[in-house]
């Protein structure tokens, strides 16, 4: 009994030498880049993208946002644009791979945004409202709503933030993809240490990437439950991709879809082998996946135009 007493000690000890060396280590890492950083990552690229910033109003105080593109196309020649829309805790580097794809920069105008209050889009200042976080990336809709074809892909939190952008932009909004996405109320994993963190004592000690995370994550349900009766307003064509061993974001969230999509025609990808881990170990998936729907998209427009000859 004793020694099962000591080793429960030294077990004890060492999570917690552990979780305060993960929670120190976290102070320094914030998954972000500078514009330079990024300039040198794809300096060697032929299609390389810029970074851009823009301010919306909120409420009495300016929010910036941060995003990067790829070059567009003028007049007939323009390009269909995606836009990427990542999750928590996280930034717009997230997608850089897509950014090297040369497939995709052949295809597509590509773009990615820091959400607010990552990256920066001023870091750190949190805004758990799935409503007001659309509103500050509406000014991005407004840029691409000419695009011959625009397409939102979103990742885990950030399928919800590109849901409520094709909620308020039906007309807009052509496409979207949901990956590992968290959609339905509930239909998530919460651990008891977020809460714990939550607490007064902690919550300031906390890094600032690990704190908006977990806001986002406790407010997540009511956040969701918000924006609930306008489901039927997305009229865009739907692809969903998730894990069916996700064990964050259940993967009950494409049932969900299904039975709120009234208006949409969607597809699904349920993948046996994976969790919560698609973009980064399913990427060249992800990229024939958006490739098809770009393809099929040429194949409407094409026949509409041949229709419209005929007559």
């Amino acid at each position: 009994m004793k020694q099962f007493l000591r080793a429960l000690r030294w077990a004890l000890l060492i999570l917690l030498v552990l979780a305060v060396g993960a929670v120190v280590v976290a102070w320094f890492i914030d998954f972000r880049q500078t514009d330079q950083d990024l300039a040198d990552e794809f300096s060697g690229q032929r299609i390389q993208p810029t970074v851009h910033r823009y301010q919306i109003r909120d409420g009495d105080r300016q929010r910036t946002i941060r995003f990067m593109e790829t070059p567009a196309l003028a007049g007939d020649s323009a390009l269909p644009v995606v836009l990427f829309v990542h999750g928590a805790p996280s930034s717009l580097s997230f997608f850089n791979a897509f950014f090297k794809d040369t497939a995709l920069l052949n295809r597509a105008q590509l773009v990615s945004v820091d959400r607010p209050g990552y990256g920066y889009s001023d870091f750190g200042w949190v805004e758990t409202s799935i409503v007001k976080q659309a509103k500050f990336l509406q000014p991005l809709i407004e840029r691409y709503k000419k695009a011959p074809y625009l397409m939102i892909v979103g990742s885990s939190y950030g399928g919800s933030v590109t849901a409520r952008l094709a909620m308020n932009n039906p007309n807009a909004v052509d496409h979207v993809v949901f990956v590992s996405s968290a959609l339905g109320p509930g239909l998530e994993r919460t651990y008891g240490i977020s809460y714990l963190v939550d607490s007064p004592l902690l919550h300031w000690g906390i890094p600032p990437l690990l704190r908006l995370a977990n806001d986002e994550k406790l407010s997540h349900r009511q956040a969701l439950e918000a924006i609930l009766p306008d489901w039927p307003k997305i009229k865009a064509g739907i692809t969903m991709l998730h894990g069916k061993r996700d064990e964050l974001v259940y993967p009950s969230n494409v049932t969900f879809a299904q039975h709120h999509l009234v208006n949409a025609q969607m597809r699904q990808f349920l993948l046996p082998e994976n969790r919560h881990d698609i973009v980064i170990n399913k990427r060249e998936y992800i990229s024939e996946i958006l490739l098809d729907i770009l393809t099929r998209s040429d194949v409407k427009e094409t026949v509409s135009e041949q229709v419209v000859a005929a007559k």
